[in-house]
């Protein structure tokens, strides 16, 4: 486990994971001026996006009466199938089911990543959830859904973004990323503790 641990804190730090910017939502987006707006751009084939996104559920899960979460992709030319994956999670969010469909992609990364063909996954996904196949099909090699991707990709770059997973919190890029959750937990309560203060 703690080889696990250290391989993944090594791709963190290599890949330079930490940069943040407020961007278009393509994911949840519940905005009320006594929240904080936590921002990430990430990729679904990202090693490290995986090893983060336990840190984001838990999180959401203590503190989302709190937090304004807005995902966007950014999928990584290095990944092969980060921009598929992308256009799957956008293909399940055009049929109201985003958020299942980006739990299911994080939590079986290994699986589908290393996979060869992703597709037929992914179908099998859009099944599990009870999608129309064929509009997911359709939507899935859509032009329109590549170009929310890449557009949600440019917006990160004129950010500053150039690696994943990167957060912004209230505008400001989280750098250097937090190693453990408790490390992020502690930064996010800093932010909270400002917007209380205000």
């Amino acid at each position: 486990m703690k080889k696990i641990f250290s391989l993944l804190l090594a791709i963190t730090l290599l890949t330079g994971i930490s940069t943040i910017g407020k961007a278009q939502d393509h994911s949840s987006k519940i905005s009320k001026k006594d929240k904080i707006t936590i921002a990430e751009y990430y990729d679904y084939e990202c090693p490290a996006c995986g090893y983060y996104y336990p840190f984001v559920k838990k999180l959401m899960k203590n503190y989302g009466d709190q937090i304004n979460l807005v995902l966007h992709f950014y999928p990584l030319t290095s990944h092969q199938y980060g921009a598929l994956a992308a256009r799957a999670a956008q293909a399940a969010k055009n049929q109201g089911e985003f958020h299942k469909m980006h739990d299911l992609l994080f939590e079986n990364q290994d699986h589908w990543a290393h996979s060869g063909n992703p597709t037929p996954i992914f179908i099998n996904y859009a099944r599990k959830l009870g999608l129309d196949i064929q509009q997911f099909k359709n939507d899935l090699n859509a032009a329109k859904t590549q170009k929310i991707v890449m557009k949600s990709k440019e917006e990160g770059i004129r950010k500053g973004v150039h690696s994943t997973p990167t957060f912004f919190i209230n505008g400001e890029m989280l750098n250097p990323l937090p190693p453990t959750y408790n490390k992020f937990e502690q930064a996010v309560k800093s932010y909270l503790n400002e917007k209380t203060s205000d």
